[in-house]
């Protein structure tokens, strides 16, 4: 991972929990916490699709 989503991660990113799997490392189950994460929603919880609506 590099550029923004290198910086995003180093300043977001609050704390990291294995919480299943550990000896999978990067593919067990964690759970990550963040602060003032940029997000965009593509399909919300009501199925409403983003890119459908610009159609």
């Amino acid at each position: 991972v590099g550029g923004s989503a290198a910086r995003s991660g180093k300043e977001c990113i609050k704390a990291i929990k294995t919480l299943e799997y550990p000896e999978l490392g990067m593919e067990a189950i964690l759970m990550i916490t963040v602060k003032d994460f940029p997000a965009f929603i593509i399909v919300d919880d009501k199925g409403n699709d983003f890119f459908e609506k610009l159609l």
